[in-house]
């Protein structure tokens, strides 16, 4: 029940944490309380709209605390970001420090509401409309919320990683670059995606296949230049990382 009630909670936190948060609202929260009170608001509303199909007050009453303790840790982080930019600029090296952090206290803040709601004897019940539905379907609840929750994982909340982490690896002659972004994003994206289908049939070799095609599309820029073939396999290696870690554990 734990692995079950962690994953829906995962679920919400990545949908909260980073599709219904713009860039004004993650920015503007770190100087003013309201931003930072309306996210969490918006996280809290999330939480309880992915737990609708196994709603209880047991589950409802969780929920709240599992997105006040979110709210908690992000009023934590605000301090943290103005202490340290009243000493000095928050450099790359903060940014990506402070992501990590974060992002890791969520994950065992919401771990730790799993544990206790499983420790103190209560469950999930797929309310009878939801449960013949998917019945009808022949398709498994737990699956579903997983696959979602890896899905959507690999995507924005992948890429924001990769991108803090290889920014403190870029050289000076690649920091004007004009390539595009959201294509090599999305490209990123794809192939995380091909890795997870691939691992989910236990076709593993197939996945060097991917980043083999991955590879060759870049050749003539990684032979010619080793500076990018080394932030080039960083980011590689970063993403086949993500991909497989998110397969595994979700």
């Amino acid at each position: 029940m734990f692995r079950e009630y962690f994953v829906l909670l995962f679920l919400a936190h990545i949908i909260g944490d980073f599709y219904a948060q713009n860039n004004y609202i993650a920015e503007k929260k770190e100087q003013h309380l309201s931003c930072l009170f309306l996210h969490g608001l918006l996280y809290w509303a999330i939480i309880l709209l992915v737990s609708l199909p196994v709603l209880s007050w047991q589950v409802f009453f969780y929920g709240c605390i599992a997105a006040a303790l979110h709210l908690l840790i992000d009023f934590g982080k605000r301090i943290v970001c103005a202490a340290i930019n009243k000493r000095q600029i928050l450099s790359p090296r903060h940014d990506r420090n402070i992501f990590f952090i974060d992002q890791l206290l969520h994950v065992v803040s919401i771990s730790l509401v799993a544990y206790v709601f499983v420790k103190q004897g209560n469950g999930l019940v797929l309310h009878e409309g939801f449960a013949d539905f998917l019945k009808t379907l022949g398709l498994p609840a737990l699956n579903i919320v997983s696959y979602l929750a890896v899905f959507l994982a690999i995507h924005k909340p992948t890429n924001i990683a990769i991108a803090k982490t290889l920014l403190l690896y870029k050289s000076d002659d690649h920091a004007d670059e004009t390539d595009d972004k959201k294509a090599g994003r999305f490209i990123g994206t794809l192939e995380r995606a091909i890795i997870v289908i691939f691992i989910s049939l236990s076709q593993y070799a197939a996945i060097g296949l991917v980043l083999t095609a991955k590879s060759i599309a870049r050749y003539d820029k990684i032979s010619k230049d080793p500076t990018f073939a080394e932030y080039y396999l960083i980011g590689t290696l970063l993403s086949t990382l993500a991909a497989i870690g998110a397969a595994f554990i979700l």
